[in-house]
Parts: structure tokens; sequence; C-alpha cells
């Protein structure tokens, strides 16, 4: 599931990934959108492994940048963060890529790669679409339109349908999730339905078996 998807790097194997995680419309947003990146930041830090290097810092207000020493480890990342964003009105854009190259040794903040540019660039191309909430350099169509569907059900749950699904996710039980929301195992299975996150754990699995992740 979700909270186990960290793949071990062979030794010397010189590929590393990153995401730049950005608010749609934020100059109208309101100040707790980025108490909700604050939040966003330490659940994604927790889900980090020790075989993992991991670095996140806001370079520009409302962006989130994140760099990881596994290939493709980000795009799961930014599943996970979309599961925890509350603000529908003010949709989290997610661009990623993996490239070949080192995992800066000094300040991970001074490194410049020209792929941060292209990232950068293609979340410019989905700023403002209404159907899309991810991006990537020459990404392929069959992961945009997996991605797309994604978006879909991300923008359209309730917030217990998102707390359902973030518990989901996680692979425990439909009793316990009911037991954890203090509703009736009725409700939650009705809630799973819903929203779609069997869809949802669908794609995921779709994406992980073409980037082929563990």
């Amino acid at each position: 599931m979700l909270y186990n998807t960290a793949i071990l790097l062979k030794e010397r194997v010189l590929i590393i990934s990153m995401l730049i995680l950005d608010v749609s419309n934020s100059t109208k947003a309101p100040p707790e959108i980025y108490n909700h990146l604050s939040h966003i930041e330490r659940k994604l830090r927790d889900l980090n492994s020790d075989e993992n290097k991991l670095y996140m810092n806001y370079r520009m207000g409302e962006e989130l940048f994140i760099l990881s020493s596994q290939p493709h480890y980000t795009i799961l990342l930014s599943f996970y963060a979309k599961s925890l964003w509350p603000a529908s009105d003010f949709p989290l854009k997610c661009s990623f890529h993996t490239v070949d190259d080192s995992y800066p040794e000094y300040n991970p903040d001074r490194w410049n790669h020209p792929s941060i540019k292209a990232v950068r660039e293609s979340l410019q191309t989905i700023k403002k679409s209404k159907v899309q909430d991810f991006s990537s350099p020459d990404m392929p169509k069959g992961i945009e339109i997996a991605l797309m569907y994604a978006t879909d059900i991300f923008r359209t749950v309730t917030p217990l349908q998102q707390e359902v699904m973030q518990y989901y996710l996680t692979g425990i039980t439909q009793k316990e999730i009911a037991r954890l929301t203090k509703r009736s195992v009725s409700t939650i299975s009705k809630h799973v339905h819903v929203s779609r996150v069997k869809q949802l754990t669908e794609i995921i699995d779709y994406v992980s078996e073409q980037y082929e992740l563990n």
C-alpha cells in the first residue's frame, strides 16, 4: 500500500526524483493554506525510510520543493499529498520528474539542475487546468490519462470520504476505519464506494507498475 512503497536503490545508482507542489489560485487563498502545506510536509517526512535521502523546502511561498534519492518515489508522495489536501477550491498541483544524476551532497536548496526548470514549466501547463492536477515532462499518455482520473477522484470527495480514503490507503479494514471515525461499518462501506478509493488504488498500482516501483 501507499505507506510501504519505498524503493531500495542499488549502490551507486545515480538517479534522483523531484516534486514541486504548488497551490492553484493561491493569491486568493486564505492564510490557513500555508498551514495545510506545513502539515503535508510533516506527513511526507513521516513516510520516509532510512534508505532514502529526502529534502523538502519552501522555495517560493506557496511552492513546496521535494528532492528524493529514489527514482520515481516522488510521484507516490504526490498521491499522498493529494489525499491530505483539504482545500478543494484551491487545488494542489503536482509536477514530478526523475533524472540521471547523483543526490547533491551540499545544500540541496542550492542544487540548480536544468530539470527543475522543466518540472516547473510542466507545472505551468496545468496551473489553470480543470481536469489535471498532475504533470511531468514527457509523461506517457497512459499515465496522463490515469492521473486525469485520479484528479477527478481527489477533487470530488467530501471531507469524510477523504478521511476514509486516507485510512483505506494505509491498508486497514473497513471495520477498523469505522471504529476510528466513530461510524458504522455500513456507512464506511458506502463512503469507500462513493469516494472511488478502490479505483484510486488501481491507478496507484498501475502507475507503480509503469514506473517499476515496489
